[in-house]
């Protein structure tokens, strides 16, 4: 009888000394919904909502390493959305995942699919997007985003064209 409850005690000793798992991968988490809630400020033009995700000291690269604050990138986003008369994320072809690294460090990656509506012509556009976002303290405080602007910036070209005093500009 000792011999089993000894045995039944370093059993529980074995097994209560493994380390918990951590989640590293999950679709659900308050970081996703801060995403989301991001996507959506940017969809509805709330731009002072729009810039409350970010940490004060929050560090911004789309499509470079040079570093921008989020208020750089909300002036260069709408001032690119000036010459459209729609824009915004598709619900259907959008997917967020949070992943915690090895550094214990939270990330949310933002995969979507931007759509606008050039107002003078009525091109439409669509542009996959990804965002990788840190976060710390629920607010973003790094954010890399990759896309392809080459549609965007040859029908700004083409509005250029056709009206020779009036140039639209592209910034980001």
């Amino acid at each position: 009888m000792k011999t089993i409850i000894l045995h039944g005690l370093m059993v529980l000793f074995f097994t209560s000394c493994q380390p918990k798992e951590i989640t590293r991968y999950t679709n659900t988490s308050p970081e996703v919904n801060e995403v989301r809630e991001l996507v959506k400020d940017y969809n509805e033009g709330n731009w002072e909502s729009w810039l409350s995700h970010y940490a004060d000291t929050a560090i911004v690269r789309h499509n470079t390493i040079d570093p921008s604050t989020p208020l750089e990138i909300q002036q260069g986003l709408q001032n690119n959305l000036q010459p459209l008369s729609k824009y915004g994320f598709s619900d259907e072809a959008m997917f967020c995942e949070m992943i915690i690294d090895d550094k214990g460090q939270k990330w949310v990656n933002f995969w979507g699919t931007w759509e606008g509506t050039m107002a003078a012509t009525g091109e439409k556009l669509v542009i996959p997007i990804h965002l990788t976002l840190q976060f710390v303290n629920g607010k973003i405080v790094l954010e890399q985003g990759y896309y392809d602007l080459s549609k965007y910036l040859a029908a700004i070209e083409k509005l250029d064209k056709q009206k020779p005093g009036k140039k639209a500009t592209a910034k980001n």
